[in-house]
């Protein structure tokens, strides 16, 4: 529970192993292990459905506290969400905390404020308010692994453990979670207190010595996820019919947003094809109930049935979409190697099942992981294996949307040229589908490179062309933005 700067007591979630092929190896007895995990602890072969719901009707996922592999948390997963106020808050009382000198405070704050910044917008984004809590994280970290001599990761791993919770990224500075509220040990007696009055009674306290209770105390935080989906084959309807009831209920209560009878539906289902040993309705099955955790922000509970389904099942492409959901997850929440991981065991997959579309899409997500990391050389690499396999497909939106993407990252890794010349070749394949929306934002983005290129003429013939474009489409209000948006440009042209 976020109720320590001591980081969480959980083990890390050892990602699946490739084999020669790259593919992940299960074996019979890992398999069997992954099925059972369904059963309850009391031996009988039924999901536990015991406790499962919170006060919204949702299943309260985090309550088993262990993570696919079967290691345990001490994380409660089953208390209502801290808000990011709270959080920035108390990162700035855990830097005066452990002793930090003015300039490493200075430093800290600066990368608050600008996590503080985005979360008081009205759609905070995420992504930047991590990598921002995880920079601050890295200099406090630093200043302990001086401090001591000896490497320490003490606030990274808490701010890990905090992305794996419920947060609220939109700031309420009024919402306290009492459930939630950073305590520190005394320095005496070990008993937790709140930080206000700890921080009165350690304030002459040395900093090596509150850095080494922290390193004492410190564990490698676990690695979560967020799901988007790598490929559409056609749904499996299992032949059962009492497994094909439940699975299409899962299904029908999951489309009309009811969670919890979907979550029952299937769970159902596991059951019964568990016991018939219906291996790939199973899996199915487990991936649809991760899919409505993954969905709901329940990152630990989506991580375990993504890992089971694609444990329990035999099918290729629904592996490959299972790890490609886990990577995803892990890519959302900045873990960069357990991402790389996922990504190339669901390539290996859809290679298997030749599945061009899956693989272009986890390349081109590997491609951006490196772009947002400014390594131009292997942005090139990776989008360059997504190319030549997006053009095997023979498929223009599959096309469209890697040249478009790519040119999204080279505007990103600041290659204006190679972004035009991205999104000019998407915009020609979006033509050949008859795909006028996404033509009408390439040539948008691409207008938007011209203008900093301080070609304005260029920069408005391609906007024009935009605008036109829209109009072709039942997207009245993308039309009306980019009217808005030619009517400012020539205004201030």
């Amino acid at each position: 529970m976020y109720n320590s700067i001591y980081p969480i007591q959980i083990k890390p979630y050892v990602p699946p192993q490739p084999n020669s092929k790259g593919a992940v190896q299960n074996s019979d007895e890992e398999k069997e292990n992954a099925r059972s995990s369904t059963l309850n602890r009391d031996g009988q072969n039924r999901p536990d459905t015991n406790n499962a719901t919170d006060p919204n009707g949702r299943r309260n996922a985090y309550s088993h506290n262990e993570f696919p592999n079967g290691q345990k948390t001490t994380i409660d997963y089953s208390k209502s969400k801290v808000n990011i106020a709270q959080i920035l808050t108390d990162f700035k009382n855990t830097a005066i905390a452990i002793g930090s000198p003015p300039n490493i405070i200075q430093e800290v704050e600066q990368y608050l404020s600008l996590a503080e910044t985005q979360s008081l917008k009205n759609e905070p984004n995420k992504k930047i308010i991590q990598s921002n809590l995880k920079n601050a994280s890295t200099v406090l970290d630093d200043f302990i692994s001086k401090t001591l001599n000896k490497k320490s990761k003490v606030v990274e791993n808490w701010i890990d453990a905090l992305f794996l919770q419920q947060v609220d990224y939109k700031s309420d500075p009024e919402t306290v979670n009492p459930d939630f509220l950073v305590k520190l040990p005394d320095k005496e007696t070990g008993d937790m207190k709140p930080i206000s009055q700890a921080l009165s009674e350690r304030a002459e306290a040395a900093t090596q010595r509150n850095a080494q209770k922290l390193q004492e105390e410190q564990t490698t935080a676990e690695q979560a996820q967020q799901e988007t989906q790598t490929s559409a084959p056609k749904v499996y309807i299992p032949q059962n019919e009492q497994v094909k009831n439940a699975f299409l209920n899962g299904k029908k209560y999951a489309a009309i947003n009811q969670p919890q009878k979907a979550i029952e539906s299937f769970m159902s289902a596991i059951e019964q094809a568990h016991m018939l040993g219906d291996n790939k309705a199973e899996g199915m099955a487990c991936y649809e109930l991760g899919q409505i955790f993954d969905r709901n922000d329940n990152l630990e509970e989506a991580l375990k049935y993504y890992n089971q389904a694609h444990k329990a099942s035999d099918d290729y492409n629904l592996k490959a979409r299972a790890l490609y959901s886990m990577a995803r997850i892990y890519d959302d929440v900045i873990y960069f190697e357990p991402a790389m991981d996922h990504y190339f065991a669901a390539i290996s997959y859809a290679g298997e099942a030749e599945n061009l579309n899956a693989q272009t899409k986890a390349l081109a997500d590997i491609a951006d992981m490196y772009a947002e990391r400014y390594d131009a050389a292997k942005t090139h690499e990776f989008y360059d294996t997504a190319k030549s396999i997006a053009l095997e497909t023979n498929n223009n939106k599959t096309m469209g949307a890697i040249w478009s993407r790519s040119g999204d990252s080279m505007t990103l890794l600041n290659e204006k040229i190679n972004a035009l010349q991205d999104y000019k070749s998407s915009a020609q394949f979006y033509e050949g589908a008859n795909s006028y929306t996404k033509m009408a934002r390439n040539y948008e983005k691409a207008s938007d490179i011209m203008y900093s290129l301080g070609n304005k003429q260029k920069a408005l013939n391609l906007l024009t062309k935009a605008q036109k474009l829209s109009e072709k489409t039942s997207n009245t209000d993308y039309t009306k933005k980019l009217s808005k948006k030619l009517d400012n440009f020539v205004k201030i042209s």
